[in-house]
């Protein structure tokens, strides 16, 4: 039996809702029903590229709208929060931007998704690509016990009229716009039970007071441990993660956006996969194991969004609350020691 396409509001016209249009368009499980800004231009121009869609102002407006079953939140984190409280208890489900602004902002959004019976999920591209259940899948016969995970995501940025150098909408700076990434890669792959210590360094922007680098460490539970290195400062794309275990490690150099189809990245020729090594093995003998996608990440993340909204599968829908919790509960603690150390 064919299901019945998503009807997807988007609230936000910015470059991230530009990215992720395309694939609710041309997704066979989804639409783009419409799509909000402050102002109705702004609007206007977004769906000029999306016949049928049709352009509204003001999220409530969208949210009111009967022919909206769900709407994809793409605004400053100073105000997703409300946004998203309005849009479920409207009764549509959700797809919200990282990070949210606490944990504490998490747990009321989430409560009141479980509440009404809706889809909440946050909008992290990559853990939807085959290549994060495929290491996850093969992480003890390939590595043995996972201990230690280390992530580097850098992209040279420097634009200080750009809302990432605003700290009244964006907070976190960096630490919400990168290290998220490295910790849900933390939940994906090394799945700690508690966490138990953090010690982290952050750079300021000396004119925004932006958080623009943040590197660290974290302690699990059972020895386990994380590092990370975050920011706009290096010259280059740096996109590494390596998780080494008792009998080897794998890495990834485009964790985040990978090189073939990634939103900032299109590169047919390069396959996506991870690399495994073992014992005193040489660049010669390393392993790369290629993980294909049927699409973008960011596409098959609508396609997920999608299924979880059909599929009324409340045990699906409970396992993305929780990696988000987990995900922002990781990302509060840095947060907490880079205020705490001024």
């Amino acid at each position: 039996m064919t299901m019945t396409k998503v009807n997807i509001g988007i609230i936000g016209t910015g470059f991230i809702a530009k990215i992720l249009a395309p694939e609710i368009q041309s997704s066979s499980k989804a639409r783009l029903a419409a799509v909000s800004s402050r102002t109705l231009a702004k609007a206007e121009d977004f769906v000029a590229s999306y016949p049928g869609a049709v352009a509204v102002e003001g999220a409530d407006r969208l949210i009111a709208r009967d022919d909206v079953e769900a709407v994809y939140i793409a605004i400053p984190t100073s105000a997703k929060e409300d946004v998203a409280s309005r849009a479920l208890a409207a009764g549509k489900h959700v797809l919200i931007e990282k990070p949210l602004h606490s944990s504490e902002s998490f747990k009321r959004l989430s409560a009141l998704a479980l509440k009404k019976g809706l889809v909440l999920m946050d909008a992290t591209h990559f853990v939807h690509h085959p290549r994060t259940s495929a290491m996850r899948q093969h992480l003890a016969a390939l590595i043995g016990a996972p201990r230690s995970l280390h992530t580097m995501f850098y992209f040279p940025f420097s634009d200080r009229e750009n809302i990432r150098f605003d700290p009244s909408d964006e907070p976190m700076g960096a630490v919400g716009d990168m290290a998220w990434y490295s910790m849900r890669a933390v939940v994906e792959y090394l799945a700690p039970d508690a966490f138990e210590d953090i010690k982290v360094f952050a750079e300021r922007d000396p004119q925004s007071g932006a958080v623009i680098r943040a590197t660290g460490v974290l302690k699990f539970d059972a020895g386990k441990t994380a590092t990370f290195d975050v920011g706009y400062t290096a010259g280059a794309a740096v996109m590494d993660l390596t998780v080494a275990g008792t009998s080897g490690i794998l890495t990834q150099d485009d964790f985040v956006l990978d090189w073939k189809s990634g939103f900032g990245f299109d590169n047919p020729d390069i396959p996506t996969g991870f690399i495994h090594r073992s014992g005193m093995a040489t660049r010669k003998d390393f392993a790369f194991i290629e993980t294909p996608g049927e699409k973008s990440q960011h596409g098959l993340m609508v396609d997920s969004f999608a299924d979880l909204i059909r599929n009324d599968d409340d045990a699906a829908r409970e396992t993305w609350l929780s990696a988000t919790a987990k995900t922002q509960g990781f990302l509060d603690a840095i947060w907490r020691q880079i205020q705490a150390r001024g």
